[in-house]
């Protein structure tokens, strides 16, 4: 009879000593052979494939990457740890540098309720990025092609949606709050347009919609809410003084 170690007799002990091998061999480049080393595993030895991602996510957390420790968290089904990394380090600069499709497919892959659910602040962190992506998407699909009326409206809902909620994200450095200064020029922007398409001329003028003349009482309460720096804010605010002079103007005539 084969002699087992007492500090190998429980399950629970056998697993600490195979994910503690598995970290400690584990590599990140992927190779044919590697492939084959992990299928082994799997398969003969039956090891979970979830240890052998887990195992890459630290890993990749002591070589400092970490794009491959939220992927490697993700495989390894840490949603809720795999979010946190996304949003503290890898969201900002997706966003700064408008690298939406990054950002996006760690964000969808997130966001099934059975996972979302999951993963804490999700609603005022992932959820917000994901929705400011989409809208942005869908701008960009109504402007190539003929749109109704409902389209219209419920990109009009989702951007006043987006108003009140760049603000709640968090932003813990410099980098945190530039991004969050661009997504709200930039939701402040979406707006305008939206509000331009919805009160465009009617197709007998020769006029386009332009997003400086929106009626201010659209746009203002909207943009008040936004947490746009202090020389953009100042900047708004005379692009709304100057639409309530030109209704003011209109209005006497």
């Amino acid at each position: 009879m084969r002699f087992i170690p007492a500090d190998l007799s429980s399950y629970s002990m056998r697993e600490k000593a195979v994910r503690e091998l598995l970290t400690r061999h584990c590599q990140l480049l992927e190779t044919p052979e590697s492939w084959a080393k992990e299928t082994f595993l799997t398969e003969k030895l039956c090891v979970p494939a979830e240890w052998i991602h887990e195992a890459k996510a630290v890993r990749a957390h002591m070589e400092s990457d970490k794009h491959l420790e939220a992927l490697y968290l993700f495989k390894a089904g840490h949603w809720n740890r795999c979010h946190r990394l996304i949003i503290r380090h890898l969201a900002s600069d997706a966003i700064i540098n408008e690298n939406y499709d990054y950002l996006k497919g760690f964000l969808e892959d997130l966001a099934p309720p059975e996972r979302s659910s999951l993963i804490q602040d999700w609603e005022t962190s992932g959820l917000v990025y994901l929705d400011y992506i989409r809208v942005i998407e869908m701008l960009h699909h109504i402007q190539q092609v003929d749109c109704s009326g409902y389209e219209l409206e419920q990109l009009h809902t989702k951007v006043t949606s987006l108003c009140n909620r760049v603000e709640q994200i968090q932003c813990h450095n410099a980098k945190d709050r530039l991004a969050q200064s661009d997504m709200a020029k930039r939701v402040a922007n979406l707006l305008r347009v939206v509000l331009s398409l919805q009160h465009a001329p009617d197709a007998t003028s020769d006029s386009t919609p332009d997003p400086q003349r929106v009626p201010l009482r659209l746009l203002a309460p909207h943009i008040g809410r936004l947490p746009m720096p202090e020389d953009y804010a100042l900047e708004e605010l005379r692009g709304l003084t100057q639409s309530y002079l030109r209704e003011l103007t209109v209005g006497s005539q």
